[in-house]
């Protein structure tokens, strides 16, 4: 029932159209019924009655009968043809009836199955933007596109077939059954005898292939990660020469997805076969059955013949039975791992939003502790406390693991602290929504990214109605302006590529500080984002970047001492902790950590120049 409810909770609005495609399907079978007793009164009626010379006239017993007889014409010697004909006639019409009511349901099932599917893929893909960081962090992409296309296309085709076969089997398997309980009763129950064993072997089956139907997504799973991976990172593989290394890793995992395919395939194997035989076994019992009431008068042999006719009617369901006992095996783990998606809990975007008003950029951490998971030892942040006025340039320093970028993560409430606080101009970071405090910071990621699309595009991302002399703007304040209109053949409008793959690193990473300088924000924060490029371009886009600067609250992490030692301060962190505070002049009188680096880096400068001169 559970299974039921999501997939109504699914179909949404559209399970009112399927109850009536239902009715249209039902009423089609019902009148498919019929066919088979115009076969009967042709047996009994005209040929017996024919062949007599008018002598043997057969009376018939139950109601759908007596109701055909009264409407074809009176039965005399003489009139053969007329009958034939009206017998056609009505046979036509019922199959003209059948036919349409049948088409119209089918169609209905099938425009409502695409529609809700529609708004299933637009949900999912809605919740997933919704979800937090934290969640994506520990979901593989892969994973997730295998579960947005393939578990949903798996449960599209159950909607658009098996949900109207479900109803077709009842309502033929309940049809037929009626039909020949009206000619006899005990052939009946014979004819379905076979039943209760395939219904119980059809629900161990489901509950077999389910188990393994999970393990071969699991499987899948891992494969679309391996081919999404190797494709995002195909360069490293080539530089690598890793060609091979990919192909056997990719090979091995297929071959355990092919291992568990092979076990599904093993109990289709022995499952269908085996109710394939006791349906036809059945319907062989149900032959010589029919043949003995026939030769003790039980039945005419017009009933019989209209009673073979619903005897293969009622093994269809029988032998439709196991396959969507299949399919019902895998759209509930579609089901399952759909709702994996659905059923987690969503970013929380509750707070004040004061819509076009700007942050004035004063910051401050009062004690934040902060750990990715509960269950680690060492904190990533510890107690760490300091203030930012308004306006001020702040570098972050220090070795990987500090907690530079953490500091940024909470900042954008990617995450919220364990314990303390974080004040924006005054007020609890929580009290904003992140939808008004994301719009409000401008951040150039260590890792460039790019869309699939043109290079004005990707500038103007925060405001795509941006004008082109908006664009070429921030593009010159990035200094990537020029290298636009004189490399790229079509200038602004060039297609940069899958993640940027036609642009240089260093390229990827000025149009994305174009990108954020469009979005004139209160708040801006550089994380590393200059280590992908040259000292003089980095000095370049340095002095441009100062003027969009001033009067705003600016971060900047990096590794190089001179992208950071006109700070106004520099805040030196250490597992966790800041161990340094001050500005480079302050800084460097000290022998702290923040000096070690500066000797280091002034040393390696002067050693390379030297080198160069030599």
């Amino acid at each position: 029932m559970n299974y039921l409810r999501k997939l109504f909770q699914i179909l949404g609005k559209w399970k009112v159209h399927y109850i009536f495609s239902g009715l249209l399907l039902i009423i089609s079978i019902f009148i498919r019924m019929l066919q088979p007793k115009i076969l009967q009164i042709t047996v009994d009626k005209v040929i017996v009655y024919f062949q007599s010379g008018g002598k043997i006239n057969t009376v018939p017993e139950d109601s759908v009968t007596k109701f055909l007889y009264s409407v074809i014409p009176e039965m005399k010697v003489d009139n053969l043809s007329l009958i034939l004909i009206s017998l056609g006639g009505i046979f036509l019409i019922i199959s003209l009836l059948r036919g349409i009511f049948a088409f119209s349901g089918s169609a209905i099932s099938a425009s409502s199955t695409e529609k809700a599917i529609k708004k299933l893929r637009d949900k999912l893909f809605a919740h997933i933007q919704a979800l937090p960081i934290a969640y994506h962090s520990k979901t593989p992409t892969g994973e997730l596109i295998q579960r947005c296309t393939g578990d949903v296309e798996a449960l599209r085709k159950f909607a658009a077939t098996q949900v109207v076969d479900v109803i077709r089997m009842c309502a033929l398997f309940t049809g037929a059954f009626l039909m020949m309980a009206s000619i006899n009763l005990t052939y009946s129950l014979i004819a379905i005898l076979f039943i209760p064993l395939i219904f119980i072997s059809s629900i161990l089956f489901f509950k077999k292939e389910r188990i393994i139907w999970a393990e071969h997504e699991k499987k899948q799973d891992q494969l679309s990660i391996t081919v999404q991976e190797n494709l995002s990172g195909i360069r490293v593989v080539k530089a690598f020469a890793k060609e091979n290394f990919e192909i056997e890793k990719f090979t091995k995992q297929n071959e355990e997805k092919r291992q568990w395919a092979l076990k599904l395939l093993k109990l289709h194997r022995v499952f269908f076969p085996t109710t394939d035989f006791f349906i036809h076994f059945q319907i062989a019992v149900s032959v010589f059955a029919g043949g003995y009431f026939v030769l003790h008068n039980q039945l005419t042999v017009g009933e019989y013949t209209a009673f073979y006719s619903y005897s293969m009617l009622v093994a269809w369901p029988m032998r439709r039975l196991g396959q969507l006992v299949s399919d019902l095996g895998m759209t509930t783990i579609a089901i399952d791992r759909i709702f994996s998606i659905l059923d987690s809990k969503q970013e929380n975007y509750k707070g004040e939003d004061f819509k076009d008003n700007k942050l004035k950029g004063e910051i401050e951490f009062k004690d934040v502790a902060f750990n990715y998971e509960e269950n680690e030892k060492q904190r990533v942040l510890n107690r760490i406390s300091f203030k930012i006025k308004a306006g001020e340039k702040i570098a972050l320093l220090g070795p990987t693991g500090a907690g530079k970028t953490t500091i940024i993560s909470l900042l954008m409430r990617f995450f919220d602290p364990d314990s303390g606080e974080i004040l924006i101009d005054g007020k609890d970071i929580k009290s904003y929504s992140k939808e008004y405090l994301r719009s409000r910071f401008g951040v150039v990621l260590q890792k460039p990214f790019l869309f699939s699309t043109t290079i004005k595009n990707n500038i103007a991302y925060a405001d795509p109605d941006s004008h082109i002399e908006q664009v070429i703007k921030a593009a010159k304040a990035a200094n990537i302006h020029d290298i636009i209109t004189e490399v790229f053949p079509d200038s602004y409008e060039t297609i940069v590529g899958e993640k940027g793959v036609t642009l240089s690193g260093g390229q990827k990473q000025r149009v994305t500080i174009a990108r954020t300088l469009m979005k004139n924000p209160d708040i801006l924060i550089f994380d590393d984002s200059t280590s992908s490029v040259d000292s003089e371009t980095e000095f370049e886009i340095q002095k441009a970047m100062r003027s969009l600067m001033k009067g705003k609250t600016a971060f900047i992490i990096a590794h190089r001492i001179t992208s950071i030692q006109d700070c106004d301060r520099i805040i030196v962190l250490d597992k966790g902790n800041i161990i340094e505070e001050g500005t480079h002049e302050e800084l460097i009188m000290h022998n702290g950590f923040y000096k070690k680096i500066y000797d280091i880096q002034i040393s390696i400068e002067e050693e390379i120049k030297a080198e160069t001169i030599y």
